[in-house]
């Protein structure tokens, strides 16, 4: 997912072939959390953090992130804040439709369940 983020926004900057990145700020902590920041030169930010919650078994476990990110297009900017759990990415920005109210329609996957 941090990969999808990442290639949409290069391809915004692949774009501009003059943009630079002006700001990168990288920490992870012992603990596996994280916290990630850049900026270019023509508008686009992001902001990332992350917490590792281990499984009981050995490759088990998840990661909770949020974020947000902005760019600039036709003089508007766009920004999206989200999350990201065991329950899938959720996006949020003043130009995306709200799904908010899908899960009350269809229900959890439990309900499905044979």
């Amino acid at each position: 997912m941090r990969l999808a983020v990442f290639c949409c926004l290069m391809a915004l900057i692949v774009a501009d072939k003059e943009a630079r990145i002006k700001n990168y700020q990288f920490g992870i902590e012992d603990d596996g959390s994280f916290e990630a920041v850049y900026e270019t030169t023509n508008g686009i930010s992001s902001t990332e953090d992350g917490v590792s919650y281990p499984g009981l078994e050995p490759e088990t476990g998840n990661y909770v992130k949020s974020g947000s990110f902005s760019y600039v297009w036709q003089g508007v900017t766009y920004t999206v804040t989200w999350t990201a759990d065991e329950n899938g990415f959720h996006p949020e920005g003043d130009h995306l439709p709200d799904f908010s109210h899908t899960r009350e329609h269809i229900g959890d996957i439990s309900d499905h369940e044979k």
